[in-house]
């Protein structure tokens, strides 16, 4: 088939979740044989360079327009009169719709792929021409709806409830259109499928199985890596240090905890800290998870699955994680990873796992033989590239 998938960013470099499930299915798509076409925004904050285009994603054919999808203050002020989402509406470029209407008339697809909720800017344009599958990172509206929750500042939590509420309803609308969707985790597919009749396959994101490279596990050293760019990872880690970590370090005073991740600034005061080591962005994600013990998933807003926990888990890693940082696993708690809600919890858990390195050596193994039976690239990807090939020999 030749597909045409449509992003709001390049996903590189590979230093979040988000570009990570958006590559490797590029990958993927091309490595089956599809002829790939990869239309997208190539936005100021997520800039690409032309030269790291053309090597990184030389299998298949790029188009891209640039743009600055930065948060205006004025502008999401002036929203508040709109109907429609500023976080979607920061996407709504007329020379972007035009690039895309001319390479229609030059290329002829199978199928389009929306890459994300926030490619819904272009679906008008798609739905036109063919068929189109929405591949759904996340439930936008619900993260929105955690972050207005645990927002301090009132002026922003009243708009960020607006917001989510204008999310909701474009996301709803969104589902009962396009001709199928991918969900990215079985909690996020029951929710689709109670919103449209249209057809939902549950594509669980692939891990690279790793033979050699397993965790050293570092004894009295905790680490959190992800894209501090993202308001859920701030607050997550925030809410950790300022109600987790005191409570660790009260029975681990020698304990440490690494932050990584893109956009940290190394001299962010709010990690300086007892304890705390701020490695800003680090060149090679999978050498400090492998060496910097626990993994800390704090999040408190989100939906769809944390790539980093994948990864983690994947390696051997054990994992303590908030509920909603676990939300789209079938994992027990106290064998695959420990999981916990409130400060008292988590920091219990936390130093349950440095009192008991054998349980915590145990939970990994467990962590790794899950992800294996779950998250195999190969057997998740067959099982998505038929439900394409059923969507697009049935459609006109």
């Amino acid at each position: 088939m030749k597909i045409l998938v449509v992003g709001n960013r390049f996903p590189w470099p590979l230093h979040d979740g988000g570009a990570i499930a958006s590559y490797r299915l590029l990958k993927a798509l091309s490595g089956a044989g599809h002829e790939v076409v990869f239309f997208s925004f190539n936005t100021v904050k997520h800039f690409v360079s032309p030269e790291t285009v053309t090597q990184e994603f030389s299998f298949c054919k790029t188009f891209s327009v640039d743009l600055n999808a930065e948060v205006n203050t004025l502008e999401a002020i002036r929203n508040l009169w709109s109907k429609r989402s500023y976080f979607i509406e920061r996407y709504v470029q007329v020379d972007a719709q035009t690039q895309l209407e001319q390479l229609f008339s030059s290329e002829k697809f199978n199928l389009a792929i929306l890459e994300g909720f926030y490619s819904s800017a272009f679906f008008e344009l798609l739905k036109n021409h063919l068929p189109v599958v929405y591949r759904a990172h996340n439930l936008e509206n619900q993260i929105w709806k955690r972050l207005a929750k645990n927002e301090t500042s009132w002026i922003k939590r009243v708009y960020l409830r607006i917001q989510s509420k204008r999310l909701e309803r474009e996301e709803k609308s969104l589902l009962q259109q396009v001709t199928a969707t991918i969900a990215i985790s079985p909690s996020d597919a029951t929710v689709f499928e109670a919103i449209s009749s249209k057809p939902v396959h549950l594509y669980l994101p692939g891990v690279e199985i790793q033979i050699n490279g397993k965790s050293k596990l570092q004894p009295h050293s905790l680490f959190h890596l992800g894209s501090m760019e993202w308001d859920a990872n701030q607050q997550g880690v925030e809410w950790f240090l300022r109600k987790v970590w005191p409570l660790v370090l009260s029975q681990h005073p020698n304990v440490t905890f690494h932050l990584a991740g893109k956009g940290l600034n190394k001299n962010d005061s709010r990690y300086f800290q007892q304890g705390v080591y701020n490695h800003g962005e680090v060149k090679d994600a999978r050498e400090f998870m492998l060496n910097h013990g626990i993994c800390i998933v704090p999040i408190q807003a989100g939906s769809g699955i944390r790539m980093k926990l994948l990864d983690a888990m994947n390696f051997g890693i054990p994992c303590v994680s908030t509920h909603v940082g676990a939300q789209g696993l079938k994992v027990e708690s106290g064998k695959h990873l420990e999981l916990a809600e409130n400060p008292n919890e988590f920091a219990a858990k936390t130093i349950g796992l440095l009192n008991d390195r054998l349980k915590a050596i145990q939970i990994g193994k467990n962590a790794a033989e899950y992800i294996q039976e779950n998250h195999n690239p190969v057997i998740n990807f067959d099982k998505l590239n038929q439900f394409l090939a059923n969507i697009s020999s049935k459609t006109p």
